[in-house]
């Protein structure tokens, strides 16, 4: 390998990490492995690598990291009440996490582009353990078909199969210009309404800088690979 390949390699990698765990912040249930995780070097590297150096990206994650020294079983059920509450009810969520919502005037969920993203994940083989209970377009679910490309475009690049890259890459420009792009910065916005600002609500935030971030450098992979 080249130093270029080398460095879109470890860029690939990156990219399916922070996607992943974007996608287990929103799709589960916090427990004390996630939140080691989440604020572990390896996250705020990931971080910097992505989208620069810079202290406010790190804010939420070292208090969190406080909370964890101080008191885990106390930082931990904050957590879960503040999952239970934005995602899961039972009262009327302040900021839905399905595309749908953001895309009908009827705020309702299974509409079109919920068949539009399944058929993006089709493309791909990619079926998610929710289904078909959870509608595709659930942001934990349109987080973890990026995670998934982003790994299969790595894995493609380690075997040299550089058309493939593009074409994955493309795919994920796509997905991003078409889906989540177009509803995470109203979800970002709404949810920071919310009764509760402890942690969602900031990686929320932090959620839709790194989808812009890497909607440029999508562009800037494809342009050299």
């Amino acid at each position: 390998m080249n130093t270029q390949t080398d460095s879109i390699t470890i860029l690939l990698a990156n990219r399916s990490y922070l996607y992943r765990l974007l996608q287990r912040t929103f799709g589960d249930e916090p427990d004390f492995e996630l939140l080691k995780i989440v604020t572990n070097e390896h996250t705020k590297e990931s971080l910097e690598l992505l989208i620069g150096e810079g202290d406010h990206k790190f804010d939420l994650l070292n208090r969190l990291e406080q909370g964890l020294v101080h008191n885990k079983k106390i930082t931990l059920d904050k957590l879960k009440g503040e999952y239970t509450y934005l995602m899961i009810g039972p009262n009327k969520l302040p900021a839905p996490p399905w595309e749908s919502i953001y895309r009908t005037k009827e705020r309702l969920i299974f509409q079109e582009s919920t068949l539009k993203v399944r058929k993006a994940y089709l493309e791909y083989n990619f079926t998610h353990a929710k289904y078909p209970h959870e509608p595709d377009d659930h942001l934990s679910l349109e987080l973890d078909f990026m995670a998934h490309l982003s790994q299969l475009a790595a894995e493609n690049l380690s075997e040299g199969k550089t058309k493939e890259v593009k074409k994955i890459l493309e795919d994920q420009k796509a997905f991003l210009d078409q889906h989540l792009l177009v509803w995470i910065g109203e979800f970002a916005e709404q949810i920071q309404k919310s009764k509760t600002h402890y942690f969602y609500p900031q990686m929320a935030l932090l959620t839709e800088e790194v989808l812009k971030v890497d909607r440029k450098l999508i562009e800037e992979v494809i342009s050299v690979a």
